[in-house]
């Protein structure tokens, strides 16, 4: 029976990486670079997305809890100012106090107007407005503040649909790039089919484990193993082409 071809192997006619020609082997390491600092930007928008919204410094799993499944004991904006990431906002002692007496005396117009629309427009409409940083959650009037003293429940759905159909696709495609070098590369066979798998598998994980979160709180676990998995294999991706082009004994540029 004959061997099976071989992405990377000479002897069944496919070029290895340290063979390529050398203008092909500079595109393919600027990209490899490039996408690699993408994602420790990527990493670093996670942790300041995320990293207060328990009240504490330091990304954890209470933040993650805390953001996808919610603070089902408490409102919303209750939650936030009340040692969530918008209390740091809110430094006129008296402030937060005022609001969450407003929101347990049933959170009327009348007091909405006199008491808490002062407070949130010196201190939180400059972000939380139709064209602000914060513009999916406008502060702007009594209804859209209304929103937000329901039971925090945490990601909606509407959210989470947004975020998982540019992130399944924009991220899938960065793996078809990243694998398709990766399986030029000498890895065995069979380890390299198991690792150019695995990623797609975790990316669907990590998104459909965030969809979960909001009923089954400690499913975060299996989000963070999802994403751990695919930050290592993002760098696996990416070191050990590098390594075979320019590393590796033997490497050469072709002509």
């Amino acid at each position: 029976m004959p061997e099976a071809k071989s992405p990377g192997n000479p002897a069944n006619g496919f070029p290895a990486l340290r063979d390529f020609p050398a203008p092909l082997k500079v595109v393919l390491s600027l990209t490899l670079a490039v996408l690699g600092a993408g994602y420790m930007v990527a990493l670093c928008n996670l942790y300041l997305t995320y990293n207060l919204t328990d009240g504490t410094p330091g990304l954890s799993v209470s933040d993650l809890r805390r953001a996808f499944y919610g603070n089902r004991e408490n409102t919303k904006l209750a939650a936030k100012i009340d040692g969530g990431s918008m209390m740091q906002f809110l430094p006129r002692p008296g402030d937060k106090e005022r609001i969450l007496s407003w929101i347990q005396d049933g959170a009327d117009q009348a007091g909405y107007e006199k008491i808490v629309r002062p407070i949130l427009t010196e201190n939180c409409v400059r972000c939380h407005n139709p064209s602000g940083l914060q513009r999916f959650a406008p502060l702007t009037n009594y209804d859209q503040v209304m929103a937000v003293t329901q039971v925090d429940r945490g990601e909606p759905l509407n959210l989470w649909a947004r975020v998982a159909h540019t992130h399944l696709q924009s991220i899938a495609l960065i793996f078809l790039v990243l694998g398709g070098v990766f399986s030029f590369t000498s890895t065995p066979q069979p380890r390299k089919i198991v690792l150019l798998v695995l990623p797609f598998a975790a990316l669907v994980v990590d998104f459909g484990s965030r969809f979960l979160a909001r009923y089954y709180p400690g499913i975060v676990y299996l989000m963070m193993l999802s994403g751990a998995v695919m930050g290592l294999l993002f760098a696996v991706f990416i070191v050990v082409p590098l390594y075979e082009m320019w590393m590796k004994p033997g490497s050469r540029a072709a002509p």
